[in-house]
């Protein structure tokens, strides 16, 4: 047995490349012998899962060396786990990373019953878990008068189709920042004449969707363009216009009043079920792949549910 001390970048590139020289020695032994299981399953599994383990970790060594090295580019949507294919890494912040699955919930705030769960790999957006919890409410018969979400979810374009049935969306509106320059919050838009107007009075049509380019021949000579772009003479500032800007002009506008921020805080209890939820299921998912986790996180739910209505009837 060869040891090989991996803090050492030379002795760590040898045992790397001499792990990828077996995994190829590996399939050819296997196409040469067993050349008639290699397309069947199990065997074609896991050789498909080495293939794929292969193709995301490593890359050719640079400069046209021979060999591999690790990939310094993560893999997008990489597999981290061999047993469970879809495990994925995940962030709660900038800093703080986490392996496994998300957990999805939705609420009726009258009674804190929980009346819909999702789950979905870590790495996946919160917006990609909003039609399976819809799905879930309208199979049970009930309809959505008022949706509560936390903002993460309102890029889904489930959120327009309930606006179509009726329902009122509440949610805290995407914050604009840019530096110490005039953001998006700084211009004046008009979602009727749909226009927006920059803080020189400068007005321009706007495209629900499409980002509004200001006139460079009006921005190059403006007093207040220091404070507006760092964009280089003959470009003007651009700003973003979303496709749900209707929306989210009316939801800036709640943040502004005492009685919208307290509607937006009444969402808070789909933050206590989700802690006693995580505190009954545990930190590690029990299960391997999305199916089995959603089965065991509705479980949990029901429990949590005849919890909550016996402390409502005593």
């Amino acid at each position: 047995m060869c040891i090989r001390d991996r803090s050492n970048p030379r002795q760590k590139g040898e045992a790397v490349e001499a792990l990828a020289k077996q995994v190829l020695a590996l399939e050819r032994w296997l196409e040469k012998h067993l050349a008639e299981q290699v397309s069947k399953p199990p065997l074609a599994d896991l050789i498909a899962v080495l293939d794929q383990l292969v193709v995301q970790d490593l890359e050719p060594n640079p400069g046209g060396g021979p060999g591999v090295r690790i990939a310094e580019q993560v893999a997008s949507d990489r597999r981290i786990s061999v047993s469970d294919s879809q495990m994925r890494h995940g962030r709660k912040t900038k800093s703080k990373r986490f392996n496994g699955y998300k957990r999805h919930l939705a609420t009726d705030i009258d009674s804190d019953a929980i009346v819909a769960c999702a789950v979905t790999p870590a790495n996946r957006p919160e917006h990609e878990a909003m039609a399976a919890l819809v799905a879930d409410i309208g199979a049970q018969g009930l309809r959505i008068g008022e949706a509560q979400f936390d903002r993460g979810y309102i890029a889904s374009p489930v959120v327009q189709q309930l606006q179509g049935d009726g329902a009122e969306i509440v949610c805290k509106p995407w914050r604009t920042h840019n530096g110490t320059l005039f953001s998006k919050e700084d211009f004046t838009l008009n979602m009727r004449a749909m226009t927006i107007t920059c803080p020189a009075g400068q007005t321009e049509q706007i495209v629900l969707g499409v980002p509004v380019q200001f006139a460079a021949k009006r921005c190059d000579g403006c007093k207040l363009r220091e404070q507006c772009t760092s964009a280089s003479l003959g470009h003007g500032r651009t700003v973003g216009i979303g496709d749900d800007e209707h929306l989210q002009q009316r939801l800036r506008k709640m943040a502004l009043t005492q009685s919208g921020r307290r509607r937006f805080r009444e969402r808070v209890c789909v933050e206590h079920r989700l802690a006693h939820l995580g505190y009954r299921q545990g930190r590690r998912a029990r299960y391997r792949g999305v199916r089995k986790n959603l089965f065991d996180t509705r479980r949990a739910a029901a429990i949590q549910n005849l919890e909550t209505a016996q402390r409502k009837a005593a």
